[in-house]
């Protein structure tokens, strides 16, 4: 284990169309002292990084407490993922930064009225980039993962050049989850080859920037000239700890692959999960093809 992600709750402050988790009904919350003492144990057991999510974890009024915990104990990286929505409140932002945190993960899910639009909250888009051009002026590093769904993913690379310009230099490719969104709205789940496209193009916008972009969602033999852009989660050697219960990031439904008969024979067989099975049986496999003598 190298890192662990503290999911401190599940309350949040926007209403995601794709989200099966009742932001008002959210259940489970984990407590300062668990989650303290889960810090604790964490650099026991030789996590050397953590991040906070959640839910939204900058709802909770003991964040800056358990950022200044994590960087006692000797985190070499404390980080939050975020919706981005407080961070566009500069005095806030700053006071994460003075208790630790050093870095970032927030969401894009598409041109600023689709952003909006599947989060439920109007000017969702411009708070994250207000968000970001803050964090990014106080010199933390912030990653944006870009949600791919079918009306993103064609604009993908745009918006992907579009938060370089601020000076994103880390980006992941994320596809859409029917799993997340219990299974409704099977109408956003784009293609994977054309995910694929998206994300190879991207990387190419991205290259002169010295900005990157790597995905764990799209096997190799989806991303035409650049497999080296898949990305297994595994290798992050992430434990995710909710307020329920832990596990390995890799066995969560939102990441876990599962090698289909047609990925036989593949060069990168012993090195790529696979798509999920959700995607399998909604679309088929029948755009994988093995990849011969990588």
């Amino acid at each position: 284990m190298k890192k662990i992600e503290l999911v401190l709750w599940f309350r949040c402050n926007t209403r995601c169309l794709f989200c099966v988790v009742d932001p008002q009904a959210a259940g489970e919350s984990m407590g300062t002292a668990a989650a303290l003492r889960r810090l604790e144990r964490g650099r026991e057991e030789g996590a050397e990084a953590v991040d906070f999510g959640g839910g939204e974890p900058t709802l909770r009024d003991d964040l800056p407490e358990l950022a200044r915990a994590a960087a006692r104990l000797g985190y070499r990286d404390v980080g939050v993922k975020s919706n981005g929505l407080r961070l566009c409140y500069p005095d806030y932002l700053e006071s994460l930064m003075a208790a630790g945190i050093r870095s970032f993960s927030v969401p894009v899910w598409g041109r600023p009225a689709e952003h909006d639009a599947l989060c439920g909250v109007k000017r969702a888009f411009d708070m994250l980039e207000m968000g970001v051009k803050h964090a990014l002026d106080f010199g933390a590093q912030v990653q944006a993962d870009l949600l791919l769904t079918s009306l993103s993913v064609a604009h993908a690379p745009a918006l992907a050049a579009d938060f370089a310009a601020l000076g994103v230099r880390r980006f992941s490719a994320r596809l859409y989850c029917l799993f997340g969104s219990g299974f409704t709205r099977p109408h956003l789940l784009p293609g994977m080859t054309e995910a694929g496209r998206a994300t190879v193009e991207a990387a190419r916008v991205l290259a002169p920037s010295g900005a990157s972009i790597a995905t764990g969602h799209i096997p190799p033999c989806l991303l035409g000239p650049m497999p080296e852009l898949y990305d297994d989660i595994a290798k992050q050697e992430l434990i995710v700890v909710t307020p329920g219960g832990e596990f390995p990031a890799e066995t969560s439904p939102f990441e876990a692959g599962n090698q289909t008969p047609r990925c036989a024979g593949c060069a990168y067989a012993g090195r790529c999960r696979g798509p999920r099975i959700e995607y399998v049986r909604e679309r088929g496999d029948g755009e994988f093809v093995p990849v011969r003598g990588a």
